[in-house]
């Protein structure tokens, strides 16, 4: 079952702070999760951003 969490606030100029409100957010969410399930959605996060690179790699052409 998937916990809801509200997304961090992230900062301009992504500091320490950040990754750790980051890392909390991600415990909270995995909490309760197999690590199958957690490796489930971090491959699927990952696809997103591989996506998003790819497509600004073209963008350069």
């Amino acid at each position: 079952m998937a916990v809801v969490v509200e997304e961090p606030e992230i900062s301009e100029r992504f500091d320490l702070d950040d990754i750790r409100k980051i890392r909390e957010y991600n415990a909270a969410r995995y909490e309760g999760m197999t690590p199958a399930e957690i490796v489930a959605d971090t491959k699927a996060g990952a696809a997103d951003l591989l996506e998003i690179m790819r497509k600004r790699k073209m963008a350069k052409i």
